[in-house]
């Protein structure tokens, strides 16, 4: 049983999260643009530059550069989300890293981890073609962190969330999504390119439509925007 002075700190943490979420709502506006502008722009030049579409030593050269690229996006925007969140936290004078930052941490954990297994598996225990099927595994995961911090983060993320999750699952088994390459012109289905064309509409289109929508409409302060979404 948690000792009283455990409970309190275990409430102090917990109302301090609920107090940030709204200038973690205003941070993870600029956040959700850097990805979805990355993802967008990794994904149409991969899709633009191996057209037509690769096929034998060039479909390993394309598995290369769609797993190495979207890591690459992944870190960059990471980057971006420490770089606003350890700029807000200056401005308030407080640590970068706090016990509400490692309270969120550590509710990522699991989520992170567990994505983190799949995509390495996927990457040294499967064949080339593994790779296509990481788009719903990442969407599932992802939406999984982001649902993780439902008690403690602005609605408008774990809305989000669901939508990963919910796009997760639905393209799980992909063939569906095979027909979005014969719909685009190349006349035949091809797996790799209707992957790049998944992360393009996931992780660029939701990040876009996030940041567009939960953008802060006034230029004061993000601590004096409404918590609502």
């Amino acid at each position: 049983m948690p000792t009283a002075t455990e409970a309190e700190e275990h409430l102090r943490v917990i109302r301090s999260l609920m107090e940030k979420a709204t200038i973690y709502r205003a941070i993870s506006a600029p956040s959700a643009l850097v990805g979805g502008i990355c993802s967008t722009g990794f994904g149409g030049w991969l899709w633009f530059q191996w057209r037509p579409l690769p096929q034998g030593i060039e479909e390993v050269a394309f598995a290369h550069w769609f797993f190495f690229g979207w890591m690459a996006v992944l870190l960059l925007t990471i980057t971006a989300n420490a770089l606003f969140i350890w700029r807000a936290a200056r401005e308030r004078s407080e640590p970068f890293i706090s016990p509400a930052m490692r309270k969120a941490l550590w509710a990522l954990f699991p989520p992170v981890l567990c994505g983190a297994v799949f995509t390495f598996a996927s990457l040294f225990l499967g064949s080339v073609s593994a790779r296509w099927n990481l788009p719903p595994i990442w969407m599932v995961f992802y939406g999984l962190g982001l649902l993780a911090t439902a008690q403690f983060a602005p609605k408008s993320i774990p809305i989000l969330g669901w939508f990963f999750l919910v796009a997760g699952f639905l393209s799980f088994g992909f063939d569906h999504w095979l027909e979005l390459t014969r719909m685009l012109g190349h006349g035949e289905t091809h797996r790799p390119t209707a992957a790049n064309l998944l992360m393009v509409a996931t992780f660029g289109g939701f990040h876009l439509i996030y940041a567009a929508c939960t953008w802060p409409r006034r230029a004061s302060a993000p601590a004096t925007l409404s918590s609502t979404p």
